[in-house]
């Protein structure tokens, strides 16, 4: 973490606000030391990030990896390059399918195979409510 900055700002700097954000969850089916292989995708709107981590990380369980993202869609760019606007903010890991270019990537990808055998906590209060949809869940997970 090289990059790691923590600075005091004014809160009244920013000009917009989406109080309904989507999410996109990736699960990788991958190796035991690696997160490499297969990978299924899911939007998730109408819950914050703490559920949605809560979600991914029941689904992921200890065999699969996972990752979070914020899904921004640029209406500037869209107009320019039509197709082309959507974006992601890594939030949690990063696309366990990349090749790692840095250390820092690397160490995103190693912390990703760690959440295997300790998952990041998440109150009872933060989860996601019952009825969600639940692909990898046989019941048998209680995290």
């Amino acid at each position: 973490m090289n990059d790691l900055q923590i600075v005091q700002v004014d809160e009244r700097d920013n000009n917009w606000e989406n109080t309904r954000p989507r999410f996109r969850v990736y699960l990788h089916g991958s190796g035991e030391t690696t997160t490499h292989g297969w990978t299924d995708t899911y939007d998730i709107a109408g819950a914050d990030v703490l559920q949605v981590i809560d979600w991914a990380q029941r689904q992921a369980g200890e065999s699969l990896t996972y990752a979070v993202a914020l899904v921004h869609d640029d209406r500037a760019s869209e107009q320019l390059d039509p197709g082309r606007a959507r974006g992601l903010v890594w939030l949690v890991g990063i696309d366990g399918n990349t090749n790692a270019m840095d250390p820092e990537e690397t160490q995103a990808m190693q912390r990703m195979v760690a959440r295997r055998r300790e998952p990041v906590g998440v109150p009872a209060a933060d989860r996601m409510p019952p009825g969600a949809l639940d692909p990898y869940n046989d019941g048998s997970q209680s995290r």
